[in-house]
C-alpha cells in the first residue's frame, strides 16, 4: 500500500509538471501585436507621415504610459514597393495581452480627445487619416518564441 501510494505520488507528480510547464510557456505567448498597413497615394504621404508623428504617435506614446503597450511602436516604409501586398506604410504596436486591447478599444476615443481636444475625438481623427489612404487593414498576431 505505502508503495503504490508513494508511485501515485511520483506519477501524480511527473504528469502535473509538464502541466505547470506549459502554463509558463503560455504566458509568453501574452503579447499582442498590431500590424496596420496603409496605402497611402503619393501626393499625400508627407502629410500622411506628419500627422502620424504629431497625433497618432504621441496617442501610442500615452497607451505605453497606461501599461497597455510595452514601447514597441515601429513605423516602416518598404524599399521597393511589390506588387501584393501592395503598402506605404506599415506600423506595428505590441500590446500587453488581449485584455489591454480591450481597454485601449474602451479608452481610445477619451484619450484621444484629452491630448487633442481641437480634433473631435479618434473616430473623426481617423476619417482624416482615411481620406489621405487608399487602403487600410489591421493584423492582430501572436509572436511564438522558439526557444
Amino acid at each position: 500500500m505505502k508503495r503504490s501510494l508513494s508511485a501515485a505520488f511520483i506519477a501524480l507528480t511527473i504528469l502535473s509538471f509538464p502541466r505547470v510547464w506549459c502554463l509558463a510557456d503560455e504566458s509568453r505567448y501574452q503579447v499582442v501585436i498590431e500590424e496596420s498597413y496603409y496605402k497611402v497615394r503619393p501626393e499625400h504621404e508627407d502629410e500622411f507621415l506628419e500627422l502620424y508623428r504629431k497625433k497618432i504617435f504621441p496617442f501610442w506614446k500615452e497607451m505605453e504610459k497606461m501599461g497597455l503597450t510595452d514601447g514597441e511602436i515601429r513605423m516602416y516604409m518598404q524599399r521597393i514597393h511589390t506588387l501584393q501586398p501592395s503598402w506605404t506604410f506599415k506600423t506595428v504596436v505590441r500590446f500587453k495581452n488581449y485584455t489591454a486591447i480591450d481597454k485601449w478599444l474602451e479608452k481610445r476615443d477619451e484619450i484621444f480627445s484629452k491630448l487633442f481636444p481641437e480634433e473631435g475625438g479618434y473616430k473623426i481623427f481617423g476619417k482624416k487619416i482615411m481620406a489621405i489612404t487608399q487602403e487600410h487593414w489591421d493584423e492582430f498576431i501572436r509572436e511564438i518564441p522558439l526557444e
